[in-house]
């Protein structure tokens, strides 16, 4: 009875060795990115509704496309190539790894703010010349309330690009206070006869573990909550909060 229970314990022990070691070497060394990010590029995770566990206590990372992914295809055939697909033979379900780009209040979005900015000027200017139009009225709300949205809501933490050398995409980004590496999975997908391709993204981790001087501060936190937290990406891409500002 004895010997099955040292086991267990030694196992235990083992794991959490594992585990602890892994967080130290994520934590050793330069971060490979610090950035500062407001409530609308962070969430509370589905953990902390269930209490107790300090694994519970994270946040999770709100990230877009550029583009709207199910109007705007984002792949063209080189760039699949490039992530090695085969264009013609591209079989349902295909899936690799990759490293993906994303990128803080850079200029994707500014440029996604601005177009936002264009299209609801155009809709005022044709409301302007049909005044009495319903539609025209409807829309030209509906993007006001998108352009607000945009402004004071939306994640600014936008995907710049996709490759499958982590080096080469960091020389190609190297600001890293507001250009994050991740790795990830991708799956292009094509819609009917629309040009080029989509593609669905899902990260490997986008959970963010909070050490335990900031778990009482962000326990509460709602949105809107005006704080910025500083975030740092360890030797295994791995984040975790450094700071809190409020």
């Amino acid at each position: 009875m004895r010997r099955p229970l040292w086991l267990g314990l030694g196992l235990i022990l083992l794991s959490n060795a594992v585990t602890l070691g892994g967080v130290w070497y994520n934590r050793s060394g330069e971060p490979l990115a610090q950035l500062q990010f407001s409530e609308r590029e962070l969430r509370r995770s589905y953990g902390w509704l269930r209490g107790g566990a300090d694994d519970s206590v994270r946040l999770q990372l709100v990230w877009r496309h550029p583009h709207n992914v199910y109007d705007e295809a984002w792949l063209d055939d080189a760039k699949l190539i490039q992530l090695g697909f085969d264009p013609e033979h591209l079989e349902r379900g295909a899936s690799r790894p990759v490293w993906l780009v994303l990128e803080l209040n850079g200029p994707a979005y500014h440029e996604h703010l601005d177009k936002a900015r264009v299209r609801l000027s155009e809709a005022e200017a044709a409301l302007a010349l049909r005044p009495d139009e319903e539609r025209l009225l409807q829309q030209r709300d509906q993007l006001r309330l998108e352009l607000k949205r945009e402004k004071e809501e939306a994640s600014r933490l936008l995907v710049v690009d996709v490759g499958l050398d982590a080096e080469v995409l960091r020389r190609q980004w190297p600001d890293r206070r507001q250009h994050l590496l991740l790795p990830a999975r991708l799956t292009p997908y094509v819609r009917g006869a629309l040009p080029g391709y989509y593609a669905r993204i899902d990260l490997d981790n986008d959970f963010i573990s909070i050490p335990l001087p900031y778990r009482e501060l962000l326990r509460d936190w709602r949105q809107p909550s005006g704080m910025l937290v500083d975030v740092s990406f360890g030797q295994r891409y791995e984040p975790w909060v450094t700071g809190v500002t409020q």
